[in-house]
This record gives structure tokens, sequence and C-alpha cells, in this order.
């Protein structure tokens, strides 16, 4: 564990500081690390019958978005999007408490048949469609600060990301010249400015199923610090075409029929046809799963998060599918062809 992080006794003893109905009675603790992000939560829970139960989560500001939650989380409980409440903060060292909404993510209910898990993937496109119902030019005075936002420059860096963590470290027989011919080609560029060029509202930048909590049947985002203003349809991407977990591609239309509809009845939304959001949708897949592959092959083989390597091979087919059958940036389907990899 980093030791920029108190020992777990440590924590133990502000918690119990912090709540007293924990009293002087035995406690479990579980620890969980997020590598790469500077934050570690602690969940405290006594042995009763019905158990007392906290989140701690202490973080550094190696990340600047870390600095931001706490107001992120005020913001969305006040436009009513359901979110863990803040139920105590200290500084120096970083430390928030937070509600504990238990173990069960999106990704968990992945066993569950289709009616069951549709149901919980249709409140969570509602929760979100709320988030991106806010419009920057329609941005609220209680807004607080974000990350920088989505623009040509960030889709930019993302496309760089892929070519420079995931294309360098799978593709190594492939032609050099024909990589850089189409990692600077018109697809890539049309594919990043078509993006920057659209409407922005509030995006939560990360929302995949291990960002989206399960609690009695209803759904909850976590991990939103990394707000920023941006294409709707990134979010959407990244959930129905989530490499984590296992949907068809028939139910990945229905679920964005779904938002679809949702969006058209909201009224900040302008009116469009389907085939125009679909388009935009695809662009935001091929765009996001760049970026995944990237993430995975920087975690996997420079941070040592082999875990995420098995990812790639899902990550891979729905790059696929969207840049090169959905004919959005077919040119990637010749590097693409040059894959090697086993775990």
């Amino acid at each position: 564990m980093s030791p920029t992080f108190l020992p777990n006794a440590e924590i133990e003893s502000l918690t119990r500081d912090r709540f007293p109905e924990f009293g002087d009675e035995p406690v479990d603790m579980d620890v969980i690390e997020r590598s790469g992000s500077g934050r570690c939560f602690y969940r405290m829970k006594n042995r009763r019958e019905a158990p007392v139960s906290i989140m701690a989560m202490q973080f550094t500001l190696d990340r600047e978005e870390n600095g931001r939650f706490v107001d992120i989380t005020k913001f969305l409980q006040s436009v009513n999007i359901k979110v863990p409440g803040i139920r105590g903060e200290i500084s120096d060292p970083n430390i928030l408490w937070v509600d504990d909404l238990g173990n069960q993510h999106l990704i968990d209910c992945c066993d569950r048949d289709w009616n069951s898990r549709q149901l919980l993937y249709q409140h969570t496109l509602l929760a979100i469609a709320a988030l991106h119902d806010i419009g920057e030019k329609e941005a609220p005075a209680t807004l607080p600060e974000l990350e920088k936002p989505f623009d040509e420059p960030l889709y930019k860096w993302e496309q760089d990301y892929f070519f420079e963590m995931f294309v360098a470290n799978f593709c190594k027989k492939a032609d050099g010249e024909m990589i850089e011919s189409i990692r600077h080609g018109s697809q890539l560029r049309e594919l990043r400015e078509s993006l920057a060029a659209e409407p922005r509202s509030l995006v939560h930048r990360d929302f995949q199923s291990t960002n989206v909590m399960v609690v009695r049947g209803r759904t909850w985002m976590i991990d939103y610090q990394g707000m920023r203003w941006g294409v709707p349809e990134y979010d959407i991407a990244s959930l129905i075409y989530d490499p984590y977990v296992d949907l068809s591609s028939t139910q990945r239309d229905e679920l964005a029929h779904f938002y679809f509809e949702v969006r058209q009845n909201q009224e900040n939304t302008p009116k469009e046809s389907y085939e125009t959001f679909e388009k935009r949708l695809n662009r935001a897949a091929a765009q996001r799963l760049m970026q995944a592959l990237g993430a995975y092959g920087n975690l996997g083989l420079n941070i040592g998060k082999t875990e995420f390597l098995q990812h790639i091979p899902v990550g891979l087919d729905r790059l696929r599918e969207a840049a090169v059958e959905r004919e959005i940036a077919p040119e990637l389907g010749e590097i693409l062809e040059t894959v090697e990899f086993a775990l």
C-alpha cells in the first residue's frame, strides 16, 4: 500500500471518534485500494445483528479530481441523482466518510436473466439521462469546478494513448508507416473533430459497470469525480460497449433505443432521428474503446495490474464492431488484424 496512506488502525481510530455508535465493540474492516487513483477505501462494520457500516475514503491530491469529489457529490444530490452521501470529512490527511452502498456493482449482475439485467440497465440509463439533460449553455450557477472538458485535443490525446499504450505493445509486427498513416489520417481526425463539434452536456466520463452500484434493486453512481462537459453518447458507449460485461449487439441496440426515447422526451433535448443519434453513438463508442484499450495496455503492462489484460479480447471485438463494421474508422481494421495477444 502506498506510504501516503495511514495505517488501518489509525483509520479505525478516526472513524470511531467520528461515529460514536461503533463504541468499543469489535469491527471488521475491508480495505480496497484503487491503484493509480490516489484513493483507498475502508469498509468498517460492527458485528451486531443489524450492523452499523460506514465507508472511509483516504485520498491524495496527486490527481486533482479527487479534491472535487465532495462538491460534485453535493451537486449531484441537489439534482436528485443517486450517489453516496457524505457523512464527514477532515483534511491533512484527506479523509471522507460516505454511505456504505454495499458490495454489489452492476458487473456483479451478469449471471441474471436478461429481463432482470435490462431493468437495472434501464434504471441506470434514466439516471445518466438526468445528468445529460444539464447542458453547457444552461450551466447552473451551483455547478462546482470540473475537469477539463472534452474537446478536440482531449480526443486526440485519447487516440494517441491507444497507439502508444496498445498498438505499440500488441501490434509489433504491423508496418510502422501504415500505423502512422492511420494514426494521423483523415478518418481519426474526422472522428475527433465531429465529436468536438457536438453540443456538450455533463458527463460522468467513466460510466461503466464497475462504477454503478446496485442497492435493493436500484442503481447508484460512484466514481464521478472526473465529471466534465462532453458528448452524452460517450457515457452511453462506455456503459453498453463495456468490455467487462457480456452484452449482445441486440441487447446494446435495445438499450440505445431506450436511452434515445428517454432523451427525446426531455425538454432540453433537440429533436432528431434515431439514425442521427446512432451515428454519434457509434463515433463515441469507437473513441471510448480506443481509450479503454490504451488503458488496459498501460495498466496491465506498465503498472502491473495484469487483470486488465483479460478484457482486451472483448475490447478488440467491440472496437471492430463500432469502428470497422459500422464504418466510423474502417482503416483501424488494418491495425486490429495484426494484434498478437495471449493471456
